[in-house]
């Protein structure tokens, strides 16, 4: 495991005056054209198990932002193709997106360890990608949505875990940076919130409850000892699937823990504002991501 030495930085910023409009809902989120990807790569069998690459004009090297999509964990909703909007968006602004799919919770080989191994190789898949495409990876962002921002913090703490883990692995692949919008990064606590949000059995194939172990220990970010990668948690201030208070209740538990943390909230926002182009929210979130892997817009 790795020292801190530096204390935690927590800032909260409320962006922007309140909005006119009203939040945007799941069937205008759906509603959003969203274009073919460059490419396609698959790291598994299974469907889920593939990546959606977006690559930008210009011969690079290109700075790179890993999208890791929501969805409650849960294969009764979209998976990848549900942030390809964002992915043209980006690369539109120079970006090279890669995309990735994972195994759900509830659907075969999903949940624990199925999904976060998944995760992991789909992130570093991107290693065999880089010389073909002029790929800079000290450029690197992780973003996920919701679900996808569960991930995409645990994601970038996955060298914290022991040797003797399942999820472990040798040498991950880390961003510079990581954002999650309307993520959860203290899962053990949002776990009651589950059946209601996301539906029955899934919390109970994410963190299988044994005798013996901490079902949370190894997949919740919160129980991992933060790598040097700075956070940013930007929520909505009316979503109402994961309020802002998750994010603040994460950056509470990581006061000592020597992480650099800013929260961010967006006023006149809810849940789907965050991953919706065109929306003054995804303004801050796009340049958001533009500033951790350092492009000028």
């Amino acid at each position: 495991m790795r020292a801190f030495a530096t204390m935690a930085s927590i800032a909260v910023i409320a962006s922007g005056p309140a909005y006119a409009a009203d939040p945007v809902e799941l069937s205008a989120f759906v509603a959003i054209p969203r274009p073919a990807p460059t490419a396609t790569f698959q790291y598994g069998t299974a469907a889920a198990q593939g990546v959606d690459f977006f690559l930008p004009n210009g011969a690079g090297p290109h700075p790179v932002a890993i999208l890791i999509h929501g969805g409650c964990w849960s294969v009764t909703t979209a998976g990848r193709e549900q942030l390809r909007h964002l992915g043209g968006a980006l690369a539109g602004k120079g970006i090279v997106v890669w995309s990735i799919g994972y195994r759900r919770a509830n659907e075969p080989g999903g949940g624990y360890p199925g999904t976060f191994q998944d995760v992991s190789e789909a992130i570093d898949r991107v290693r065999l990608e880089a010389v073909r495409y002029n790929l800079d990876l000290q450029r690197l962002v992780f973003v996920g949505h919701s679900a996808g921002g569960h991930l995409a913090l645990w994601a970038s703490a996955r060298d914290q875990l022991p040797a003797s883990s399942p999820l472990y692995s040798p040498n991950p692949l880390l961003p510079r940076s990581v954002i999650s919008l309307a993520g959860i990064g203290d899962l053990k606590a949002f776990a009651p919130m589950m059946p209601s949000v996301c539906g029955p059995g899934i919390i109970e194939s994410l963190a299988p409850q044994t005798a013996s172990t901490d079902p949370y220990a190894e997949i919740s970010p919160v129980a991992l000892p933060p790598s040097r990668v700075k956070i940013v948690m930007i929520s909505g201030v009316i979503d109402r699937l994961v309020p802002p208070y998750v994010a603040h209740d994460y950056a509470r538990a990581l006061r000592k823990s020597g992480a650099l943390l800013e929260l961010v909230d967006i006023p006149g926002a809810g849940h789907f504002d965050l991953v919706a182009t065109g929306t003054r929210a995804w303004e801050e979130v796009s340049a958001r991501i533009l500033s951790a892997v350092a492009v000028v817009p």
